[in-house]
C-alpha cells in the first residue's frame, strides 16, 4: 500500500526531524559542556588577537569616522588618503590616551593600594573590636570570641604576600613579549577592518543574499544595523558612563578626606560596567575597607554612593545610553546571571546585549509566523 506524503505533511515532518535533531544536540552539548567550553576557549585563545583586533575597530569606527568627514571636507585630498589618515589619527589618539593613563592613573593607583597593604596590619586592632563589639551583641563566649579574633594573624602574611607580588604587577615582565605580540596583531588586525570595511561589508552581503531569500537576507540586513546599534549604544556608552562615575567617586573620595581615592575610584569605576550587581560588587568592598579605619566614613560614603547611582541610573544613563534595550528587568536580570556563570566578568558585561539580541529575534520570528497563521494577540495592562 503506497503512502501519499503531501506538501503540508512532508513540511511538518522536516521540522519535526529538525527539531529532533536540535534537542538532541543540545542535550548532548549540555551533558558534555566542560568539554564544550574547553574547546571554545581553546579557539578563543587562538583567534584572540583578531576577536580583540575586531573589537579595537569597533570602539574606533566612530570616532574614525567623524575624522574621515573632516578630513574630506576640509581638504582636497583622495578618500583612500583621507580614510587612511583617519585611521592614523584615531590610533595615535588611542595609543596616547593608553600612554597617558599608565603614566599618570597606574602608578597612582598601585600607590594607593600599596599603601593599603602596608596598613593591613593596623587595621587588625580595630576589626578585633567589632568582633568583640559583635561576640557581646549575640552572646558568643570568651573562647569563640578568642578563635575568631586568631583569624587576624593572616593579615600580616596578606600584606606580605601582595607586597611581594605587587611588583610583578608594576614589571609584567614574564608574558610582555607575547602581549605585544598579540597587540600587533590586534592592531593590525583593526587597521585593515577599518581601512577596508566597506569592502567587507559588501562581501557579507553578497554571501547573505546568495545564501537565503530575499526576505531572509533582508531581514538579515536589518538585524546586523540592530546589533552594532545595540552594541555601539552599549558598550561604549557603557564605558563612558563608568568613566564618569569613576571621575565623581575619586572627586567625592578627595572632597570628603578618604584616603586610598585612586583604589576606591578604580573600584567603583570598573564594578560601574556590570549590570544590576556592579554598583554592590563595588560599594561593599570599599565600605568594608572603610569601616576598618572610620565607622563615619562608611556612612558617608555609602550615603554618596547611593546618591550616585540614583544620579548615573536617573540622569546619566539616559543621556548617554538613550532608549532601552526592549527587555524587562527580569530579563536583564536572568541574562546578567547566566552570562557570568559561563564567561565570568565578561559575560556579565556582555550578557545584557547579546541576550536583548536574541530576545529581539525570536520576538520578530514569533510575530512573522502569528501574522502568516493571522492570529492577533494583545498584551494586556498587569499580566
Amino acid at each position: 500500500m503506497k503512502v501519499e506524503i503531501n506538501r503540508d505533511m512532508r513540511r511538518k515532518i522536516i521540522i519535526y526531524s529538525c527539531s529532533l535533531g536540535f534537542a538532541i544536540i543540545l542535550f548532548t552539548l549540555i551533558n558534555h559542556l566542560d568539554s564544550v567550553m574547553d574547546v571554545i576557549s581553546r579557539i578563543l585563545s587562538v583567534l584572540g588577537p583578531f576577536l580583540f583586533g575586531i573589537a579595537i575597530a569597533f570602539l574606533m569606527n566612530k570616532p574614525m569616522e567623524w575624522f574621515d568627514r573632516q578630513f574630506r571636507n576640509r581638504t582636497s585630498l583622495k578618500p583612500g588618503k583621507c580614510r587612511l589618515l583617519a585611521v592614523l589619527t584615531v590610533f595615535v589618539l588611542m595609543i596616547l590616551f593608553i600612554t597617558l593613563s599608565f603614566s599618570v592613573v597606574v602608578p597612582s593607583l598601585l600607590d594607593s593600594i600599596r599603601q593599603f597593604v602596608n596598613s593591613l596590619t593596623d587595621y587588625s586592632s580595630t576589626l578585633g573590636r567589632y568582633i568583640n563589639y559583635l561576640s557581646d551583641a549575640i552572646g558568643l563566649s570568651p573562647s569563640q570570641s578568642e578563635t575568631l579574633i586568631t583569624q587576624l594573624d593572616l593579615f600580616p602574611s596578606i600584606s606580605k604576600a601582595v607586597q611581594q607580588y605587587l611588583p610583578r604587577i608594576a614589571d609584567m615582565g614574564m608574558d610582555v613579549v607575547k602581549f605585544l605580540m598579540n597587540f600587533l596583531i590586534a592592531m593590525a588586525a583593526a587597521a585593515y577592518i577599518l581601512l577596508d570595511k566597506e569592502k567587507l561589508l559588501m562581501g557579507l552581503q553578497k554571501l547573505n543574499y546568495s545564501l537565503f531569500s530575499t526576505d531572509a537576507a533582508n531581514y538579515l540586513t536589518l538585524y546586523s544595523r540592530d546589533v552594532q546599534h545595540v552594541f555601539e549604544q552599549y558598550i561604549v556608552g557603557n564605558l563612558i558612563d563608568s568613566l564618569i562615575v569613576g571621575l565623581i567617586t575619586y572627586v567625592g573620595c578627595l572632597l570628603m578626606g578618604f584616603p586610598y581615592a585612586p583604589m576606591f575610584a578604580f573600584i567603583v569605576g570598573v564594578t560601574n560596567v556590570i549590570p544590576v550587581f556592579g554598583p554592590f560588587l563595588g560599594a561593599i568592598p570599599v565600605i568594608i575597607i572603610l569601616l576598618l579605619i572610620k565607622t563615619w566614613y562608611a556612612v558617608m560614603f555609602a550615603i554618596f554612593i547611593l546618591i550616585l547611582q540614583q544620579i548615573d541610573g536617573n540622569v546619566l544613563k539616559p543621556i548617554i545610553l538613550g532608549d532601552k534595550l526592549g527587555i524587562s528587568g527580569f530579563w536583564i536580570l536572568f541574562s546578567v546571571s547566566v552570562g557570568g556563570s559561563l564567561f565570568g566578568i565578561l559575560g556579565m558585561f556582555l550578557g545584557v546585549p547579546v541576550f536583548a539580541l536574541i530576545y529581539a529575534g525570536i520576538r520578530d520570528l514569533a510575530e512573522m509566523r502569528l501574522k502568516e497563521k493571522n492570529i492577533h494577540l494583545e498584551e494586556k495592562a498587569g499580566t
